[in-house]
This record gives C-alpha cells, sequence and structure tokens, in this order.
C-alpha cells in the first residue's frame, strides 16, 4: 500500500474576530487523480490560536496542540492510517492584543480505490481542550468517457511564480494556502480556489473546452461568472482562479467548475459549498419579497421581537458565520428574509411543501418550553432543553432526584448516536437548573470526573 504524509504548520491572520463561536480547529479536504489505482487525498486544517494555552519555554511563549488522525477501509473495517502529530509555535502578539490567527497546516495521502471514514481529534497539549469530527469519502478514478475534474481546494491566497518550491503548499508551480474554515468576506474579500482538469485529451471534439466558474445562491441562481476557455493539447492541467465576493451579501453559496465540451453537449462541474460573512451588505430584501414562498412563509409577518425569539432558539443550529450574519442585520425585513433562507436550506426534502425538520424543530421548542423551564430561563435555554432540541427524546432517562449523599442529577441515554452515548445533567444550585456537567457524544462537554461535582457537601 502506498501511502504518503505530509505535515506542516503556517500562522495566518484570520478575519472574524467572534470567537465564541469557533471551534478548536476547522478542516477540509478535496480528492485528486494518482495513478491508476490510488488516489491523492488532501486534509487541510487550522487550529485557533487564540484558544491554545501558551506556556513559557527557553524565555519565550509558545502554543503546542496535537491532531491525531485515522482512516478506517469501510468495506474491510480496518484500520489503515493511524497517525498522531504535534507542533510547537512561538506564541504571536495576537494572544496579547485580541486579534485573531490560525495555524493553518495540511495533510496528505496516497490511498487505494475505496470507501474510507475519517476521524480527527485535535487538542491543545497545555490543556484538556480537545474537539474531535469525523467524515466518510470514496476515492476512484472518475468513470467517465472523456475528460474529468478533481475536488475544488478553497485557499486564502494562491502565488505562481517567486514562490517557495520546497513549501509544503506548494504543487504543480502554485503556492496554494488553504482555507479549512470555508469562510469569505470581511477581511478575506476573494476566494481563491484551486482544481485540476484531467483527460481533456481524450474524446474531445471541440477545440476549446469552456470552463465557467460560479457562485451559485441557495436557490442556485449564478450571483457571479466567469467564463475561459482552454485548449486540449494537454493531457491535464491546473485550474485556479479567483472571485471577488466583497459586494456579495452574507449567506451559503456553492463554488462550480463546470467544465464544457460544446460539440459534444458534454458538461461535468465540481463544487463546493462556501459560507460569505459581509455584515455591511444588505441582504437582497427586494428579490426575497418577490418570491411566492417566503411570503407565503410565516416570517413575513413577523415582528422584530417574534424574530429575535425565533432566531434565538434556532441559534443551536447555526454556524458560526450565520450568527455573525445576523449580528450584523439591523432592519426588519432582512432579518425576515435570513430566517426564511435559514430553515429553507435546512429543509431535507424540499420535494414536498411542508418542511417537516423545521416542524419537528418547533415542536421539540414546545416540549422543552412546557418541560424545562424555570424561574430564569425558558426551558429552550436550558442545558437539557438544547440537548432535546437537538438528539430529540432519549432513548432512557435514569433520575436521581432524592440522593442522601449527591445533588439531584439526570443520566440521559441515547442509544441511536454514535453506538451510543450520555448525557449527565446535575441541579448544583437547587432552582432546577439541570447543568450538563458530562456527554461521550463527541463535540460535547466532557468530564469523566463529573460525579465530583454532584457529591454533596
Amino acid at each position: 500500500m502506498k501511502i504518503k504524509f505530509l505535515f506542516a504548520i503556517l500562522l495566518i491572520n484570520t478575519f472574524l474576530t467572534a470567537q465564541t463561536q469557533k471551534p478548536l480547529f476547522d478542516y477540509d479536504y478535496a480528492r485528486f487523480n494518482y495513478d491508476e489505482k490510488t488516489a491523492f487525498l488532501e486534509i487541510y486544517y487550522s487550529f485557533a490560536e487564540y484558544l491554545l494555552q501558551p506556556i513559557q519555554e527557553e524565555g519565550n511563549s509558545f502554543v503546542k496542540g496535537y491532531l491525531t488522525i485515522s482512516i478506517k477501509d469501510i468495506k474491510s473495517d480496518s484500520l489503515i492510517i493511524s497517525k498522531d502529530y504535534k507542533f510547537r509555535s512561538l506564541a504571536s502578539d495576537s494572544l496579547r492584543n485580541g486579534k485573531n490567527k490560525s495555524l493553518i497546516g495540511t495533510l496528505a495521502f496516497v490511498l487505494p480505490f475505496g470507501d474510507y471514514l475519517c476521524k480527527l481529534t485535535g487538542g491543545d497539549e497545555s490543556s484538556t481542550l480537545q474537539y474531535e469530527d469525523q467524515f466518510a469519502f470514496h476515492v476512484s478514478k472518475a468513470n467517465t468517457p472523456s475528460f474529468s475534474l478533481s475536488d475544488i481546494q478553497l485557499a486564502s491566497s494562491i502565488k505562481q511564480g517567486a514562490v517557495d518550491v520546497n513549501s509544503v503548499f506548494y504543487k504543480n508551480s502554485y503556492e496554494v494556502i488553504p482555507n479549512p474554515s470555508t469562510v469569505y468576506g470581511e477581511g478575506l474579500p476573494v476566494i481563491f480556489f484551486y482544481s485540476e482538469l484531467y483527460d481533456i485529451d481524450k474524446e474531445v471534439k471541440s477545440e476549446l473546452l469552456k470552463v465557467d466558474h460560479l457562485l451559485l445562491d441557495v436557490k442556485n441562481n449564478p450571483v457571479l461568472r466567469k467564463t475561459k476557455y482552454v485548449g486540449r493539447k494537454n493531457h491535464s492541467i491546473v485550474e485556479a482562479g479567483a472571485l471577488n465576493i466583497s459586494k456579495i451579501p452574507g449567506g451559503t453559496y456553492t463554488l462550480a467548475i463546470i467544465l464544457t465540451d460544446s460539440i459534444q453537449n458534454i458538461s461535468l462541474a465540481s463544487s463546493k459549498k462556501i459560507f460569505i460573512y459581509n455584515p455591511s451588505i444588505a441582504q437582497p430584501v427586494s428579490q426575497s419579497f418577490s418570491d411566492n414562498d417566503f411570503i407565503a412563509s410565516e416570517f413575513a409577518s413577523m415582528g422584530e421581537e417574534e424574530l429575535n425569539e425565533v432566531f434565538e432558539l434556532s441559534k443551536y443550529l447555526a454556524k458560526k458565520v450565520e450568527i455573525q450574519q445576523w449580528g450584523g442585520i439591523r432592519e426588519i425585513d432582512g432579518k425576515r428574509n435570513f430566517l426564511f433562507n435559514f430553515w429553507k436550506v435546512r429543509d431535507q426534502d424540499p420535494t414536498t411543501s411542508l418542511n417537516e425538520y423545521k416542524r419537528d424543530y418547533f415542536k421539540r421548542a414546545e416540549i422543552a418550553n412546557s418541560q424545562y423551564s424555570t424561574f430564569q430561563k425558558k426551558g429552550y435555554k436550558t442545558d437539557r432543553g438544547r440537548v432535546f432540541l437537538l438528539y430529540g427524546e432519549p432513548s432512557e432517562i435514569e433520575r436521581f432526584p432524592n440522593q442522601i449523599d449527591s445533588k439531584p442529577y439526570e443520566i440521559w441515554q441515547y442509544n441511536s448516536l454514535e453506538g451510543g452515548v450520555q448525557f449527565v445533567f446535575a441541579d448544583l444550585t437547587g432552582f432546577s437548573d439541570y447543568l450538563l456537567l458530562h456527554s461521550t457524544l463527541r463535540g460535547e462537554l466532557r468530564d469523566d470526573n463529573w460525579q465530583r461535582k454532584v457529591v454533596s457537601n
């Protein structure tokens, strides 16, 4: 088995200043052709430097972290890669002046064709802070009669010419600095992207192939388009591009590269979801109000206080960039439009007139308010309410309300999540506000010594 590893760290400025929603690290990945039996997988990651605890060594301040990656072959259920990486970086001034910077790196592997599950765990060596996530992916050679495309790699910058050929970010005469957050906008107004076009000399009739760079909104309407033509004298070529989105309203978009043989009327596309944060650019309210779906929705008639309440309730599902977007909206029509689009993109079955996912979420909110409200909080704002909203009814609840030697606590069991997970809540104050102390679900608060917090004094 041929496996290649690359590892590097680079410190770059990040442009989003809200820190409460940012996880310890972001990641993205892209797949590229390698040979007839293997493919090339690149994983891009960025650690939020301000979340790492600086330590003093050798008279300087450093941050130290680690990244563990495992890749399992799904078909054989065998672990083919398990690697631990550590990094140590001189702490930048951002830790003292409040500016955000990220430690950017990349990993690369050559993998046989197949289906895989990748798990990533990142942490701070100087504290207990840790974050985990996973994704499934497939690698194979494209089964097309002619040309094909790689995935799109999103980047914060792309340079060609006088670049460091020894840089881990160097490939095919370009230095491509990845943007694992997939967020652009204020502070990063240009979407840079890298892709590879394969077999463009194979079964192609057009002398020139048409290449479109498109930015599509949530309705798949193009908001930006660039078109160019490439010759087919080479077998494969690099397609590196840029789109200026400084005037584009914030939201979720799709970046697409479309390659077309006009004579045979054959087109192939590669796409990637991105997020734009432009708080100073007004939402296109007039366009939304002409949409019949929007006019018929409940958001079109809501007042500002109700809209704010709905977003607070919906915020558990929001991405960090969406929370920042909401904070920048001042007009009531913009808030109506935002919430309409927020829930429309989360409709899991758009072929039906009803957004069942939204309906079920708000039903759970009613239950949370009726069962978990306290004197000071609505039910959905409590820890139990949040967990109930996100994950639904537990498979089992163990309640310990009147233990002699402990404060009241509950253990919620979810058998359908990750093969079985637990949440532990406790009433530490005596006001029936049960706080989350521990969970075995990835991404949630974990404290294996939670029992010490519920022991009565």
